[in-house]
């Protein structure tokens, strides 16, 4: 169908008239209807997206943001801001590399503001996304301006852009790119990405020499931002080329040596990107744990990117998680649909970049965008088949295709008032639909068990889906369902990620652990969990503890000498053989390992109670007093520290402060018995906290006797 609109309402003599003033290459004059549109935008994404400022954390989020020490600024130097450029790996023997600097800084600034509170976090990812879509629809307006189209489309240049955009805008695809906090870093490379594409545009469209050397450093500028960023921001360079030749230009204009000449550049600023990241021989180190090889992703690749135009063109809620599941093409013909959909796929993109250009050259660059943007995470590069947040980029200029179909109907029933109407309440009903699924696609992310319980009806038959559904049921109490899931994602045994494995094998030993008081069986799992996944700090402690709690100190203390010799400055193994070297007297060793706990962080907590404990096994009570208090002030809720707190102020004769801890034990006792209680109590607490507690239980209960006998009589003598 030939898209070109009646020129019967254009206006043939008007042309585009950028201002010579350079700052023409930033804004676009403060039209009515350009206001009108962005207030437009800011009042439904606002309705959209409202469920997203109360998401939760989750998957991706702990490792990056809430496990990742580097972000965690409590106060801003050059020392600190440089430090979040760089991901720690949990591998020992692999230094630390820059890893999406521009992104990590962000969520470091973010947790400055608000620690691990999501509020701001995001706020900030709404004003990203919101961005986004205002220089998306100046990019689309100005686009449709450009002289190769001879004012084609001039008078429809806002309705199309707009339409266009919020389309983009609203579009449930995006949830998990504005309502998932960590892809803050897909979103906020698409801001750098449509910004710098819309600078690039009003450089190339500048009368004067000063904008345009203006709006080139700009869009390079953010053109190293978006690099930043993502790593699929790489191929912005070869976007910005292809808009050079097929809207700028136009491929009727250009010759062989023109494209080498505009192409060469592109090319190299994409390896040197990429070289950025990654090193070349490293390309493939991703598949040391995937189930697939770079042949069989390449060709899965193509069903995906099919799947995704599916989502894309007709979105379904029912379609749309955070974790998809796809059969891996092993060959051509298994599944099926992989040949075909290669043919395709080569032929769409063909058609885009051979045949379309010289007809319909909005929609060629539109398709090739779509195409080359998912040239980076649809390559032999060992990720993970799909997501939903990969289309964030690519499908920026997708819609114009919709968008154009209808004006050009509604231009051609101009004379059919009732067709007119039913195309245009027809299109509201769309997007108020669209609207609505990502309104409630959001608000999935607003509590944990309900998202992926979602997931797990939408994915069944994925381990890690199952995985985490199960530690979302235990976290909520539902333990005999959270076992069932944590068991059928042992038995399914279908990881896209290999290591993934052990992460369940860990959440059976916790459950064994915690719920059943199982030791044995949980340290079987445990010992499996680091067998299958060496690098896991967390493994690796729960395993030494685990051991601890079987009577075998030795084989945690050997655990945890391990560990430190692979991490020597890390602060929880540091803290965790001071315990050890408590329980095994050795206090001397434990205060050694303290120190070297609270040198290597100087705001760990752990080490306060040992020193504590340390001068309250030597009979420095006021010392002993000032820690355990020092460190029940950063942990209120620490069983451990309330006891000995107790006894403490029991033997100085603090019994005003003696009464006010035993009031809080017995707030959090409840209605049940003391005995049972804190036995209950005290198992799960030597578990989790730094300190073993090692006193015998009717001492402590002699204790709280008192506490409650002298509050009785003070009551009595008080009536």
């Amino acid at each position: 169908m030939n898209l070109q609109l009646s020129p019967r309402h254009c206006e043939p003599d008007k042309t585009i008239r950028p201002s010579k003033d350079s700052l023409f290459l930033i804004v676009d004059q403060p039209t009515r209807q350009t206001v009108s549109a962005l207030f437009f935008f800011l009042g439904v994404l606002l309705l959209v997206y409202a469920p997203s400022f109360s998401g939760i954390w989750i998957y991706d989020d702990e490792p990056n943001i809430l496990n990742n020490d580097n972000i965690h600024l409590t106060q801003i130097n050059i020392s600190s801001l440089k430090k979040t450029f760089f991901l720690k790996s949990q591998d020992p023997y692999t230094a630390e590399r820059i890893k999406r600097p521009l992104a990590y800084l962000s969520f470091a600034l973010n947790w400055y503001g608000g620690q691990n509170r999501v509020f701001g976090y995001h706020v900030v990812n709404f004003i990203i996304h919101f961005t986004t879509t205002v220089f998306l629809y100046l990019f689309i307006k100005n686009s449709l301006m450009l002289p190769i189209f001879d004012n084609r489309y001039y008078q429809q240049a806002h309705l199309a852009a707009f339409l266009s955009t919020i389309i983009w805008a609203i579009h449930p695809i995006h949830a998990t790119a504005v309502t998932y906090i960590v892809q803050r870093m897909a979103s906020m490379a698409g801001m750098f990405t449509v910004m710098s594409l819309y600078v690039y545009l009003k450089a190339r469209t500048a009368r004067t020499r000063a904008g345009k050397i203006v709006g080139f450093m700009a869009c390079g500028l953010l053109m190293l931002c978006a690099f930043a960023t993502k790593e699929n921001s790489a191929m912005l360079p070869v976007s910005l080329f292809f808009y050079e030749i097929i809207l700028i230009r136009g491929v009727a204009h250009l010759n062989l040596k023109k494209m080498v000449r505009w192409g060469l550049p592109a090319l190299v600023m994409l390896i040197l990107a990429g070289m950025l990241y990654i090193h070349p021989a490293h390309l493939l180190d991703g598949y040391q744990h995937r189930p697939y090889t770079a042949v069989e992703r390449v060709m899965t690749e193509s069903r995906v990117v099919l799947y995704y135009l599916k989502m894309l063109f007709y979105p379904l809620l029912s379609e749309m998680t955070l974790v998809h599941d796809v059969d891996v093409s092993t060959s051509l013909w298994s599944p099926w649909t992989t040949l075909p959909s290669i043919i395709l796929v080569g032929m769409i993109f063909l058609s885009a970049f051979f045949w379309l250009p010289r007809r319909q050259p909005l929609i060629a660059f539109a398709v090739v965008f779509f195409f080359i943007n998912h040239a980076i995470e649809g390559s032999f590069i060992g990720l993970e088949l799909i997501y939903e947040h990969r289309n964030y980029i690519p499908s920026m200029l997708l819609f114009l295709i919709p968008a154009m179909l209808l004006l050009h109907a509604l231009n051609f029933f101009s004379y059919h008032r009732k067709i007119r109407m039913l195309y245009v309440v027809s299109a509201a009903v769309i997007l108020a639909s669209m609207g609505h699924s990502t309104y409630a696609y959001s608000n999935l992310f607003r509590h944990g068990l309900i998202f992926w319980r979602d997931n797990a009806r939408k994915s069944p038959y994925l381990s890690v889906v199952q995985n985490n559904y199960g530690v979302a049921l235990l976290k909520n109490g539902f333990n005999d369902k959270a076992f069932q899931a944590l068991q059928q994602s042992m038995a399914m045994d279908r990881y896209f990620n290999l290591s993934q494995k052990g992460v369940t094998y860990h959440n059976l030993g916790l459950y064994y652990e915690t719920i059943k008081n199982d030791h044995k069986q949980a340290l079987f799992y445990f010992k499996k969990a680091t067998d299958i996944t060496s690098n896991s700090k967390k493994m690796w402690l729960a395993y030494s503890k685990s051991e601890r709690a079987n009577g075998n100190i030795e084989k945690a203390e050997a655990h945890i000498k391990a560990c430190i010799k692979k991490w020597p400055d890390d602060p929880e193994f540091l803290t965790a053989m001071g315990n050890i070297q408590l329980l095994m007297g050795r206090t001397d060793a434990a205060l050694s390992y303290a120190q070297q706990a609270r040198g290597a962080m100087t705001e760990a907590v752990g080490p306060l109670a040992i020193f504590g404990e340390i001068h309250r096994l030597k009979g420095n009570r006021e010392k002993a007093v000032f820690f355990w208090q020092a460190y029940r002030r950063e942990r209120p809720n620490s069983l451990v520290a309330a006891l000995i707190l107790s006894e403490l102020y029991f033997q100085t004769g603090s019994y005003e402060k003696l009464n006010r801890v035993v009031a809080d034990l017995a707030a959090a006792k409840g209605d049940r018995a003391w005995d049972d209680w804190l036995q209950e109590g005290l198992t799960r607490a030597n578990l989790s906290e730094t300190v073993t507690y090692t006193q015998h239980p009717e001492t402590i209960l002699s204790v709280i006797a008192y506490s409650l006998r002298r509050e009785s009589e003070n009551a009595e003598k008080g009536h």
